[in-house]
């Protein structure tokens, strides 16, 4: 459930007056790829047409359709203010008072989650991804000095294949981090470092994001 400073910030960016009262039940119908609504913190959204859009990818939207997201929303939601501003838009009503309690096991998880937070575990280091991108350029350099200097014998050929492979498989998870805005506090930040990882390092496109 919210807490507060998070009750604040959620009621200042939704009109809650006049919105309808919905059963967990009714909102169970409400889980088709046209017809699609989440529940976040006892709050409902029908987000059937910000689901192609959505950052994390349409599937992970289905996927809790018709249900309760509040985890999945605080766990894939660092800049949590930054969505809380776009929320409202897609806020429809509130689950009836006595369906707002979350299962033990979620509480749980969410009193862990929070715990994890205040020791620190869940800060990333803007200077580990920036080491990550250096140490990626230089597989690729090493990769292409190697056949450079070497020839393209089938010995330098594999060695050069394999500080490729590695510098490709490094960009992979950098960029998820960075595609996520996971890494940085702003969005254009993140964006930036995706789009250079994805679309220089890796060489691909990366429209879902």
């Amino acid at each position: 459930p919210l807490q507060g400073q998070q009750v604040l910030e959620m009621t200042a960016v939704h009109n809650t007056s006049c919105k309808k009262m919905y059963t967990r039940a009714e909102v169970a119908l409400h889980k088709k790829t046209d017809d699609l609504w989440i529940i976040v913190h006892g709050r409902v959204y029908d987000v059937t047409k910000w689901a192609e859009t959505h950052p994390g990818g349409t599937e992970l939207l289905q996927t809790h359709g018709g249900e309760d997201a509040s985890v999945a929303w605080e766990t894939f939601h660092n800049n949590k203010k930054f969505v809380r501003g776009h929320m409202g838009k897609f806020y429809i009503g509130d689950i009836v008072d006595e369906e707002k309690e979350l299962k033990e096991i979620e509480k749980d998880y969410l009193r862990f989650r929070e715990d994890m937070i205040q020791k620190g575990l869940f800060k990333p280091s803007p200077l580990y991804y920036i080491l990550s991108i250096l140490h990626i350029i230089l597989f690729e350099v090493f990769g292409i000095l190697i056949l450079y200097y070497y020839g393209n014998g089938w010995i330098p050929w594999l060695l050069s294949a394999v500080c490729l492979a590695i510098g490709q498989q490094q960009a992979s998870w950098t960029q998820h981090d960075f595609g996520h805005r996971s890494v940085f506090n702003s969005t254009n930040i993140n964006k930036l470092f995706y789009d250079i990882t994805m679309g220089f390092l890796k060489g691909a496109i990366g429209r879902w994001c």
